[in-house]
């Protein structure tokens, strides 16, 4: 049996992470440090160990970096990291923005699945030889 490959994720909070990791912290501080500016992120430690290992197994982070920045410095960095794309991003998976965006989602599939099917008819009406059976 093959092994299924997976699309990579590529969450808002990746970037950040892998600043702090690259600094040599642990996947759990690196989270500690995440919350402060996405309180109600769903971002553990565990979260933050996978993807550094998704980062060595990609030659993206070498094992074993020195420990070079402190809590409170790794916080004040990750605060200046974070740009209007990650905290719309991160707006939209909690909460009241994401009911909306769902919704939004909702409205907008609605909308191409209805245009695909006037297409459809239209293009059957266009291919039918406009005889009717009597």
């Amino acid at each position: 049996m093959a092994k299924r490959v997976r699309p990579k994720k590529h969450l808002y909070w990746h970037s950040q992470a892998k600043v702090l990791l690259e600094h040599g912290m642990t996947p759990t501080n690196v989270a500690k440090a995440l919350k402060v500016v996405y309180p109600q992120g769903e971002i553990t430690g565990r979260h933050v160990g996978g993807y550094k290992r998704r980062l060595i197994n990609d030659d993206m982070l070498t094992k074993g970096l020195p420990l070079t920045i402190d809590m409170q410095d790794a916080i004040g960095m990750v605060e200046g990291l974070v740009g209007e794309d990650d905290r719309f991003i991160y707006h939209c998976t909690i909460g009241s923005a994401k009911r909306t965006l769902k919704c939004f989602e909702y409205k907008m599939l609605k909308e191409l699945v209805d245009e695909k099917a006037e297409e459809d008819i239209e293009e059957w009406l266009s291919n039918t030889n406009h005889t009717t059976l009597i």
